[in-house]
């Protein structure tokens, strides 16, 4: 593997870890929303069904 195909892999599994930190974040977020009515169940709903499928494609 070339130097630019590390390179290239490593910003993806950062990109990857990035984004299921910012998924669970969100998640969290979502719930303290919800829990304290700034957000109805349906927003939450949503947010939870992206955050699930942005979490779930991290880890494959």
């Amino acid at each position: 593997m070339n130097s630019t195909a590390v390179v290239n892999k490593a910003l993806e599994a950062n990109r990857r870890f990035t984004d299921l930190q910012d998924a669970k974040a969100n998640l969290e977020q979502a719930r303290r929303d919800l829990d304290a009515h700034v957000i109805s169940q349906d927003e939450y709903q949503t947010i939870t069904d992206v955050c699930l499928k942005i979490i779930r494609s991290c880890r494959d």
